[in-house]
């Protein structure tokens, strides 16, 4: 049987194969039409164990598809054994390159046919002008900008235009920095975009293959993909082992298990299950690849293999060899494959790593050395590795691993060429993970980690200064060799290229790695100052993966804040300082964020420090609103205001931009200080800078204070509008902490249109998962607002319980900047309960805490409530006298509700 046929046999796969072809079907039928009954539009697994043929089965699928649909592009991402899972957006980025002309190592690996490589050129231009209108902050991310632009060059040059698009956002990248760094939720949306357009134009299969390694990242992506892709020509096709899922990671489940169980809620059976092929169809199996080649083997010899190998694809196919090298299987005279005398099944191996041994032992001993140094370096591996470690020549190598290893002995496939530099790196891969598996197993623990430095120390330098692009790798060599130094850098360079890809999970991974490490090293300012590094990255990446008021925040700055001290005040103490701040205000512990913004203040206030003093004037602004000194307050973001200029690039670590985030609190301190039309222009301006320069998270914050100070001017249709708009960008970008207070303002309108129950219901909801991120500020206002509207819905039990729980709050937070609303809800509210007196005297009390905090909107208010309850008491003069001094105060807003309603019983008093 001629075993080292350069083109695989596929066999005995027509059930399955029919199966997919009906999901692929569904995928291309078409916008707006129905899928098959039984058969989820846009998404399909094939699982099995390690060598079931998961792998040849989507190929042969791929292959006939391609046959059926001239116009059919398929395109693989592999994740990957050894670095995947800390690799962010891995098999995606492959995916990427490959519709954006990343085609010849694809081709020379094998993985794709020269009928689909033709078909990926042919749609570069499109990938090309699809990607830099849909999804150009994915340039430098996902695919290298300056690998685009000379396949533009070469390519597409006719395409002026298209060209000088791809230079001018590469050239944007390079000279701002931050400009690579991206949310996860702009990523998700831009990456399906591009998908999505490039399907109206071609039909796209997606191959992901080896899920059980794919990073968290890429589980998200695929997640939000198939979620979006249904009315799109997509089919994506994952294939993974379950028992591989089965066992978790790391002690917990398996990131991708709650995804499949939400998959299948969704789409229902959407599984091809190698593991479920019934006795018959391994049977099946056995026959159909034995009569690939003429042969006399008849159904005794049938029966006996099927009984040793169970039909198990790679252990039948691998079996077969091992008999012909061994003589089992000999050919006649006429060409056909027949028992050999000396046949004895009891002599042969019973499991597949057995058929592995026996192939692997009979090499030379220097083709077994250099294999065991590629299992080290991984399932794929580099020729010019192997050579330098075991000091061999390069080209004597290549050679081996090609004619012997590849064509003769089926043990490695050539994957192609890699350029770094000027380095030529010749790529090769085991032919299956097993044969990598076995190998690297059986090293020592002594000789594995020397391989493993060894290994390391060749990369750095055939990598040279482009070393970071593969820190992932080169942090787990230099980890199991246990060279700390080296694994700790490249951690870290690790950590920060997966907070540039919002890939928020990996990056809290691979540094908190480091800072294990770093334990292990003797205490010095050295590395003290790594530890600063690893603990400043961390930082926003737990922020983005746990929220701003999680303890972990608070653990890493307070650690980054003790080590500034230790190695003195540096730039470093910048994002410890913001970091801080953000935790102790969001979770209302506002004494220490006012002890932590005027410490800012003052550092911004040195030359050293002068660059951050618009960020200075902000954090000390907000915190002194929320404390209820609003003037001051309005100083502070007014100077900010006046000293931001939006040309500027922006630090990745800071989440929203600057002048959105001062312009929204401005709004709000404007309308409490009693200048209702100057608020609502701040608002709008802070609306319009943010979609001005195209930033979601400062969009949805944009939207949600604009929300708000349409709620303080009573204007509840405007609240609906703004809130709906933040709860779908939120929930668009994952952003728990912004769509929880938008649902609760939402609920507010809802309750104020009549829909009480409905709206109630949504204002707590939205409260407890406000309160569910650890965040307490504003937890007073939130109050306030269900307290409201309990008191038009005739619950005052209900809206005093809610008040008293608010008033506790702002007693043990000091958020005085809600105290005046509070106390003149809950005189309101008593009121409907005959307690008069005590009403009379929250509405007192208000009045006095919005004069001392010159809040003069909550005093205008306050006094309404006081004077017609005065006016039903006959105190008609009091109660003219107190409203016309409040009103004769202002300057501006006579057209706002309050204002209005003010004048109209101004009159009547009089």
């Amino acid at each position: 049987m001629n075993m080292t046929a350069e083109r695989s046999v596929f066999v005995a796969r027509e059930g399955e194969l029919a199966r997919l072809n009906e999901f692929l079907h569904t995928a291309c039928a078409g916008q707006g039409q129905a899928p098959s009954r039984g058969f989820a539009r846009g998404i399909c697994f094939v699982t099995g164990e390690a060598g079931s043929g998961k792998t040849a089965l989507v190929s042969e699928f791929a292959r006939r598809a391609q046959e059926a649909q001239p116009d059919l592009v398929v395109v693989i991402g592999n994740c990957n054994a050894q670095t995947g899972i800390g690799d962010p957006y891995l098999p995606f980025r492959e995916i990427l390159g490959l519709l954006t002309g990343d085609v010849e190592a694809k081709l020379a690996q094998g993985a794709i046919t020269q009928d689909n490589a033709n078909r990926l050129r042919g749609a570069l231009r499109v990938g090309m002008a699809t990607l830099v209108e849909f999804g150009p902050d994915l340039i430098d991310i996902f695919v290298p900008g300056s690998k685009l632009v000379a396949k533009a060059a070469t390519f597409v040059a006719d395409e002026a235009g298209l060209l000088d698009r791809l230079k001018k956002v590469t050239e944007h990248k390079t000279a701002v920095p931050s400009a690579t760094t991206l949310e996860q939720g702009r990523i998700f949306e831009q990456y399906t975009n591009v998908m999505k357009a490039l399907a109206a134009k071609l039909p796209l299969m997606l191959v992901l293959d080896d899920l059980q390694w794919a990073d968290t990242s890429s589980i998200g992506l695929l997640f939000h993909l198939s979620r979006r892709i249904g009315d799109s020509r997509i089919l994506l096709v994952g294939a993974y082992r379950p028992d591989e899922v089965a066992l978790g990671r790391g002690g917990e489940p398996h990131p991708l298990e709650p995804v499949l169980n939400e998959l299948k809620r969704y789409f229902g059976d959407i599984w091809v299950d190698l593991g479920q092929a019934a006795e018959a169809e391994g049977r099946q199996f056995v026959d159909a690849y034995l009569d690939t080649e003429p042969n006399q083997l008849g159904h005794d010899f049938r029966r006996a293999l099927f009984h040793h190998t169970g039909g198990h694809p790679l252990f039948t196919i691998e079996l077969l060899r091992e008999m012909r090298e061994r003589g089992d299987l000999v050919q006649d005279e006429e060409g056909r494959w027949v028992e050999g005398s000396a046949l004895d099944w009891s002599t042969l191996p019973a499991r597949v790593e057995g058929v592995i041994e026996q192939r692997v032992g009979r090499l030379a001993e220097e083709l077994q050395e250099a294999l065991t140094v590629a299992s080290v370096e991984g399932e794929d591996f580099t020729a010019q590795v192997v050579a330098r470690v075991q000091e061999v020549d390069e080209r004597h190598l290549v050679r081996r691993l090609s004619r012997e290893l590849d064509k003769q002995h089926r043990l490695v496939k050539e994957v192609g060429i890699e350029r770094v530099g000027s380095q030529r790196l010749s790529l090769y891969r085991f032919q299956h993970n097993l044969f990598q598996r076995y190998l690297y197993n059986n090293l020592g623990q002594t000789e594995r980690e020397l391989l493993h430095e060894d290994v390391g120390v060749v990369l750095e330098e055939l990598y040279g200064e482009q070393a970071e692009e593969i820190a992932v790798q080169l942090a787990r060599h230099f980890q199991e060799a246990a060279v700390t130094d080296k694994a700790i850098r490249y951690l870290l360079q690790a950590g920060r290229r997966a907070v540039r890809l919002s890939a928020h999970k990996e990056a809290i991974e691979h540094l908190t790695k480091g800072l294990e490490l770093l334990k292990n090293l003797p205490d010095s300012l050295e590395r003290a100052q790594q530890e600063l590094e690893f603990q400043t990255t961390l930082g926003p990446a737990l922020i983005a993966n746990k929220g701003y008021a999680a303890p972990d925040v608070e653990q890493t700055y307070a650690r980054a804040r003790e080590l500034c001290r230790q190695v003195g005040e540096t730039p470093g103490i910048i994002p410890v300082l913001r970091g801080l701040l953000a935790f102790y205000r969001v979770r209302a512990d506002l004494q220490t964020a006012r002890e932590l913004a005027e410490q800012f203040l003052s550092l911004a206030q040195t030359p050293q420090y002068s660059a951050f003093l618009v960020d200075a004037h902000q954090e000390l602004g907000v915190t002194l609103f929320h404390v209820g000194e609003l003037g001051p307050a309005k100083a502070h973001l007014e100077q900010a205001i006046a000293l931001y200029d939006p040309r500027q690039p922006r630090s990745a670590a800071i989440v929203y931009i600057p002048g959105v985030f001062c312009l929204s609190h401005a709004a709000w301190a404007l309308w409490l200080l009693g200048y209702p039309d100057q608020a609502l222009q701040r608002s709008q301006e802070a609306l319009l800078l943010a979609e001005k320069l195209s930033h979601p998270f400062s969009i949805v914050f944009a939207l949600h204070f604009a929300a708000v100070l349409h709620q303080f001017r009573r204007e509840r249709q405007v609240v609906k509008e703004r809130s709906e708009a933040a709860i779908a960008l939120a929930t668009k970008h994952r952003l728990p902490f912004w769509l929880a207070g938008a649902t609760a303002l939402q609920g507010w309108a809802l309750a104020l249109e009549g829909e009480m129950e409905k709206g109630i219901a949504q204002m707590r909801q939205g409260l407890v998962a406000w309160q569910a991120t650890g965040a307490e500020i504003a937890v007073p206002y939130y109050l306030a607002l269900l307290a409201e509207a309990y008191g038009q819905a005739g619950q005052a039990a209900e809206g005093l319980s809610a008040l008293a729980e608010g008033l506790a709050v702002l007693d043990n937070t000091g958020q005085h900047s809600w105290e005046a609303e509070l106390y003149r809800l809950k005189g309101g509210l008593l009121l409907q309960t005959g307690a008069g007196t005590d009403a009379e005297a929250c509405f007192g009390q208000a009045i006095q805490v919005a004069r001392r905090q010159e809040a003069k909107s909550w005093e205008l208010r306050a006094a309404m409530s006081l004077c017609r309850l005065w006016q039903k008491q006959g105190q008609r003069e009091k109660a003219r006298q107190l409203l016309a001094e409040i009103y004769a105060w202002f300057t501006e807003g006579f057209d706002t509700p309050d204002l209005k309603e003010a004048k109209v019983l101004l009159e009547e008093l009089s």
